[in-house]
This record gives C-alpha cells, structure tokens and sequence, in this order.
C-alpha cells in the first residue's frame, strides 16, 4: 500500500469531537464491509494510500452511493466535467494503466473512445461525456475519485511531501475559482493556509488532517 508520508494530525485542530471518534469509526467500518475489495483494488491501480480513499468517501458522502448535490455524484462526490476532464488527463500524460482503462471500459462501453486519440498532455475533449449514472456506480465512482486524488498528490508534493491540505481544498473548492487558484498559490505552512481560507474549504482539511480527523483515526 502507498504510504501517506504526511505528518498525522497535521494541525492542533479538530472538526470532530472526541465523543464522535467511535461513531466515526462505525460509519468507516460500514464503507469497508460494503467496498473494501472496491478501494483495495483501486488504491493498488492508482498507487493511491487506501486509507486517503476511505477518509474522502466518508467526508464526501458517509458511504451513500447515491448521495447527489447540485454539483457533484456519488461515494466521492465527483462532478461530471472534473470526471470527464480527468479521465481526459489520465489518458492524454500517459498515466492509465491497463486496469484502469479495464474498469473504465467496463462501464463505458464504446464511449472509451473519447480517450483513445488524444494529443500529448491535453486537458479536455470540449465536452462533459461522464453522465450522472456513471458516478452512482460504485466501483466507477471510486476509481475516479481516486485518479483525481492522485493527479492532485503528484502535483502538488513539495520536497518529496504532498500537500494533502491543498489536495484537500482544491477537491473540495476545485481549482479555477479564487479558492483554488489562492491554494495553488500559496507556499506557507499548513497552519497558515487553514487561517486563510474560508470556512468550508478550511473545515474540509481539518476533516481529512486534524485531530480526530479521518486519518488521525484510521491511522
């Protein structure tokens, strides 16, 4: 499995409570009776730590497959265009592997072909070609999530130490808006960029990086 290498608790702060921890815990358990062959397996295709991918489903939908916002779907509530941009980047820089492409043909059909010719290191087709019923299928989900997660991890690793703070935000807030692009920016401790941030995106890396967050406790 990938390590993390990534100092956990990443800051002397909390979102959840100490009386929430079993609860947490619980719920986690649940996602992994449900989809621990699902995340084992993706975490080995991506090289992505399987505890990163449990902590995002539980803070994106608690394991509810079915969970939808007005902007994003399923497990690791992942929006249509972001999907069918990342799945673009995957293809195009040369990063899917086989199993990765199997899964994918699995659910797409004939629609991999969106991916089969394109330029070196493009970034999009023009158009959003994952559908919503897409993302409501687990494994699906999962497997993008995850290449996301890990496109965001390669990009952002400094002196051989990713930036899961940023990682954190700019899944959360993504990356075009003024949020993202004052993430991407920002060359500060993690302390320092969770005081700049707004309440959402900031509450998003404590989740994921404080104290009884996700991976303080499956860590």
């Amino acid at each position: 499995m990938a390590s993390i290498n990534f100092k956990i608790p990443a800051l002397n702060k909390s979102f959840y409570k100490e009386d929430s921890v079993p609860l947490i815990k619980k719920r986690i358990d649940f996602i992994v009776d449900k989809y621990g062959n699902i995340i084992d397996n993706v975490a080995t295709l991506t090289n992505l730590n399987k505890d990163i991918i449990k902590s995002f489903i539980f803070i994106e939908s608690r394991g509810e497959e079915t969970a939808q916002s007005p902007y994003a779907v399923g497990l690791m509530q992942v929006g249509l265009a972001t999907a069918s941009d990342s799945l673009v980047k995957e293809k195009s820089t040369g990063r899917l592997s086989s199993g990765e492409e199997a899964i994918l043909k699995k659910y797409l059909g004939s629609r991999i072909k969106n991916i089969s010719n394109l330029k070196p290191n493009q970034k999009t087709i023009g158009k959003t070609w994952i559908t919503k019923s897409d993302l409501l299928k687990p494994e699906f989900n999962i497997l993008v999530g995850s290449i996301i997660i890990k496109q965001l991890i390669d990009e952002f690793t400094e002196n051989d130490v990713p930036r899961l703070d940023k990682v954190a935000v700019l899944y959360n807030a993504g990356r075009y808006g003024k949020i993202g692009k004052m993430t991407i920016a920002h060359t500060g401790s993690i302390e320092d960029l969770h005081s700049k941030l707004p309440k959402e995106p900031s509450a998003y890396i404590t989740k994921l990086l404080g104290v009884n967050s996700t991976l303080d406790i499956l860590t």
